[in-house]
């Protein structure tokens, strides 16, 4: 494999997170990234020609797959009037209004990454509030600066959850478990020092918990208390509901962070939210030709990179294309996910596989229901399938994904568990087995298409697919 090579090759120069990620000496000939040549809609080409169906679609930045022709031709369209960096772009103003539009939020500002900018929504809220402590839950993902970063204890305590991290950035975080009733009880007792309650509405890493009626007990805690509410929808938002969850939920945030959807595979992330809040940036509103002024006091946040306007002219033509649409285009696709999810859960069960798929509007997500020691096998085994997916990571469906895309990951999924479980490295299994007959695995294949595996013995065997439920394998009887 050339990705491999790739990895080996750029090594010492390249230090690069994800080429470790999943490493276990057992696995390490199989531990590195494919390396992507090129891309389109919801496919990918590695550096041998593999194609891939990509269920990542980047972590969940992208909704309408690779290239869209709509991003395409506006980044084109922008390259040749010009990206210079920091004059104003009157493409701010525009992106603004459509992102105000389709949110409900009355002001909005632009930085590059989804960290960013609820880095931001929680400076803002400090500023205004006076406050300095943050409320957060347990399970979310908030970004990688050192605050959100972060692991709470039973004593309520926050202390840093990976090296390099000063113990002193989580004095002024509190951590609770979301969805439980005894949070709100601690909200409402520390309510006076609180600056915000941030939430991400849907937790990436537990899609299944979709707490409406918690998103709304915190939003009158929030209130009592004078803390700000915060919504981290740089998933959520415009993937669920072209308002973000605080449409879905029916529930309004003072601030929110929204990214990767938005920026049309882009980096470009926003902060919006009320005037209130939102002043803490410029001063609020004044005019010019009378005697106004700003008349907030405001905080720091700038980037060399923000308002970037390849970046908001890709993002103006997805919100377009997004309101064009319409909520459509978001029920169509939490649809396609709900079916995907309910077909290889069925599956699951009647091969008795020690898996499930959990989902949130179009992100869906693999769990193990028991844990096993060679599961991460299942992820090399559906990318050696042509499926580009990573160990327990996040999955989302795309527009650009068809019915054919979604079925060749069906596929994959029902194959690779069912080759684990007649290898033996996983439990189950529901393979109809012919008669048994002694023989000897060695060599090639006694029939063309056969694949070696382990019979409910765990003795080496010849399987090939079952001529009448191609969900199944039989074994090769010698005679």
């Amino acid at each position: 494999h050339r990705s491999k090579e790739f990895t080996q090759q750029h090594r010492r120069v390249l230090s690069d997170p994800r080429a470790v990620t999943g490493f276990r000496p057992q696995l390490k000939e199989m531990v590195y990234q494919v390396v992507i040549d090129r891309s389109s809609g919801s496919h990918m080409w590695d550096l041998d020609g593999n194609e891939y169906v990509d269920t990542l679609s980047g972590f969940g930045c992208s909704l309408f797959g690779w290239q869209p022709q709509f991003a395409t031709d506006a980044a084109i369209a922008q390259i040749a009037r010009g990206h210079e960096i920091g004059p104003m772009s009157p493409l701010a103003a525009e992106v603004a209004e459509l992102v105000c539009e389709m949110t409900g939020n009355e002001r909005a500002a632009f930085c590059n990454t989804g960290s960013e900018a609820v880095m931001g929504c929680m400076r803002i809220a400090r500023t205004v509030t006076g406050r300095d402590t943050i409320a957060i839950f347990n399970g979310s993902y908030h970004g990688i600066f050192d605050e959100v970063i972060v692991r709470g204890t039973k004593k309520l305590r926050s202390v840093p959850a990976a090296p390099g991290i000063l113990p002193s950035t989580a004095q002024n975080v509190l951590i609770l478990e979301y969805g439980d009733p005894a949070a709100l009880d601690i909200l409402r007792e520390r309510g006076h020092e609180l600056a915000a309650i941030m939430v991400e509405p849907v937790q990436s890493r537990r899609p299944e918990l979709q707490p409406k009626q918690y998103l709304h007990d915190l939003r009158k805690i929030a209130d009592d208390c004078g803390a700000v509410y915060i919504f981290d929808e740089v998933i959520t938002g415009f993937r669920c509901h072209p308002g973000g969850a605080q449409a879905y939920f029916d529930v309004r945030a003072d601030l929110a962070s929204y990214g990767k959807v938005i920026g049309g595979g882009y980096p470009f992330a926003v902060i919006a939210g009320k005037s209130k809040y939102m002043d803490a940036l410029d001063g609020g509103f004044w005019e010019y030709g009378d005697a106004s002024v700003p008349t907030v006091g405001v905080t720091y946040f700038a980037g060399t990179f923000c308002r970037h306007p390849l970046a908001l002219a890709v993002a103006k033509a997805a919100l377009i294309h997004m309101k064009e649409q319409g909520p459509a285009l978001q029920a169509g696709l939490n649809a396609r996910t709900a079916e995907l999810a309910a077909e290889l859960n069925a599956f699951f069960v009647s091969v008795r596989a020690p898996l499930e798929v959990r989902y949130f509007a179009s992100l869906w997500k693999v769990f193990w229901t028991e844990e096993q020691p060679y599961g991460d096998l299942l992820f090399y085994y559906m990318r050696d399938k042509g499926i580009h997916i990573l160990d327990m990571f996040p999955c989302f469906l795309t527009t650009a994904h068809s019915a054919a895309d979604v079925a060749a990951i069906v596929a994959a999924f029902k194959e690779s568990v069912m080759e684990l479980q007649t290898s033996g490295f996983l439990p189950g299994g529901d393979i109809a087995l012919a008669p048994v007959a002694q023989a000897v695995v060695a060599g090639e294949p006694p029939v063309e298409g056969a694949r070696l595996g382990r019979d409910q013995q765990g003795n080496p065997a010849w399987f090939v697919r079952d001529p009448n439920d191609s969900a199944k394998f039989v074994r090769v009887v010698h005679v």
